[in-house]
């Protein structure tokens, strides 16, 4: 990628580029059109080992991060890339109803005769020859069209995803209760009954104890109870 590109940055972003080596320049300048950092390593003109070892580390380089979000701020505003195009777009594919390019006959309409945007639906046109007769007397007696339409299941998932629709199955909600912790000294005295009836009303500290779910445990219930009845 020319340094072109860069006409018009903010200073900011020139002077990271100023502060980068030659080949980390090169390297800045490739990373946005390159399929992986490595492949934009190797367009840089680093080795191949030395790309694959050192890629990740190039592209975490703050100056590198700099040119780089420019470049693709800047493709992204020069293509007019929008969040709302995309699910506009995305919907074509999930929505689309693929009957609306056949005629009547079951035959694919020619590609003019399609309702607007009808075109998106498609994935994939390969054109296939048709041939009559067999060995020297074998002849090609036209074409036809095989077209693959877009995976509607991914699109809608696509779709689905982006609205937050699949909350996260792993989260684990943990609801808190109130549990009494009660201790309880050997009963010594007459006094003691008071004291201790106190403490299972409430009186005593509470701490709170996360769990998983319900109320308190059976046992402990059954434990208070008792407690209360000596008293």
């Amino acid at each position: 990628m020319s340094t072109d590109v860069l006409a018009g940055a903010p200073a900011q972003v020139i002077e990271a580029y100023k502060r980068l080596g030659g080949k980390l320049k090169a390297f800045a300048l490739a990373l946005p059109m390159a399929g992986s950092q490595t492949e934009a390593a190797l367009k840089a003109g680093y080795a191949e080992k030395t790309a694959k070892a050192n890629a990740s580390q190039f592209a975490a380089n703050p100056d590198v991060r700099i040119v780089h979000d420019y470049l693709v701020g800047s493709v992204v505003r020069t293509a007019e890339i929008t969040f709302e195009r995309c699910m506009a777009e995305l919907a074509k594919l999930a929505f689309g109803d693929p009957a609306a390019l056949f005629g009547e006959d079951g035959a694919l309409l020619p590609p003019h005769e399609w309702p607007k945007d009808a075109g998106a639906m498609i994935a994939e046109v390969q054109q296939i020859d048709l041939y009559a007769g067999v060995g020297d007397a074998r002849e090609k007696i036209g074409v036809t069209n095989k077209i693959k339409f877009a995976d509607k299941h991914a699109a809608l998932r696509t779709a689905l995803q982006l609205i937050d629709a699949f909350p996260d199955k792993k989260k684990k909600v943990e609801h808190t209760h109130r549990v009494g912790v009660v201790v309880v000294p050997a009963k010594t005295g007459q006094g003691q009954s008071a004291g201790l009836q106190d403490a299972i009303e409430g009186s005593a500290q509470r701490l709170e104890q996360p769990q998983r779910k319900g109320n308190a445990p059976a046992f402990m219930v059954r434990r208070v109870q008792s407690l209360a009845q000596q008293g």
